[in-house]
C-alpha cells in the first residue's frame, strides 16, 4: 500500500482536483443520480470552477490525499452554510476519492485532517449532508461517529428529485 500524504491543495492541483471530482461522482453516484448527469460531467469545466474558487482565495483550501505524486482524493470543510447553524458549527462540504482508494485509508486520513482543521479554527460541532440513497457514504459517516439529526433537503438533478439527510456530531466526540 502506498504512503498517503495529506496537504492543502495548491494551484498546481487544479486539473487533478477536477479529474478526481468527476471520476468520483461517476463511480460513487452511479445508480443514485441520473446517468445523463454523470455522463455530462466535464473535467475541463470542473477545472475552470476549481480555478475560480482557488483564485478567489477559497479558505480554507481543500485538503488533498496524494500517493505516488497523484491526487487520489480531497475533502473540504468550513463553517456550516446551513441557516440553522451557529458560527461554531463546521461542515464537510465535499469528500471524494478515486474508486481504487476506497477502503485504503485515504478517506479516513482526509476526514481526520479536516476535523483537526475545524477544531483548530474553533469549531465545536460538525455536520455533513449526504444523499439519502448513498448507503456507502452514510455507512462511512456512521463509522465516524456521526448521527442523523433529522434535517433533510430536496433538490432536482436532471429529472430526479433527490433527498439529502444531515449527519451531526460534536467535534469533541469524534
Amino acid at each position: 500500500m502506498s504512503t498517503i500524504e495529506i496537504r492543502s491543495a495548491g494551484d498546481q492541483d487544479i486539473q487533478d482536483l477536477a479529474l478526481v471530482h468527476v471520476q468520483a461522482w461517476q463511480w460513487a453516484y452511479r445508480g443514485l443520480i441520473p446517468d445523463v448527469v454523470l455522463e455530462g460531467l466535464d473535467a475541463d469545466q470542473r477545472a475552470r470552477s476549481w480555478n475560480q474558487m482557488l483564485h478567489q482565495q477559497m479558505l480554507p483550501r481543500p485538503l488533498v490525499a496524494v500517493t505516488s505524486d497523484s491526487i487520489v482524493g480531497f475533502i473540504h470543510a468550513d463553517t456550516s452554510r446551513d441557516n440553522d447553524a451557529d458560527a461554531l458549527t463546521g461542515e464537510v462540504t465535499a469528500l471524494y476519492l478515486v474508486q481504487k482508494q476506497v477502503g485504503g485509508g485515504a478517506g479516513y486520513q482526509l476526514w481526520e485532517a479536516a476535523l483537526n482543521q475545524l477544531r483548530d479554527s474553533g469549531h465545536t460541532a460538525l455536520t455533513v449532508w449526504v444523499l439519502e440513497t448513498n448507503q456507502r457514504g452514510r455507512a462511512f459517516y456512521e463509522r465516524m461517529s456521526m448521527t442523523l439529526d433529522g434535517a433533510t433537503k430536496k433538490h432536482t438533478m436532471g429529472s430526479s428529485l433527490l433527498t439529502e439527510v444531515r449527519y451531526r456530531s460534536s467535534l469533541d466526540a469524534t
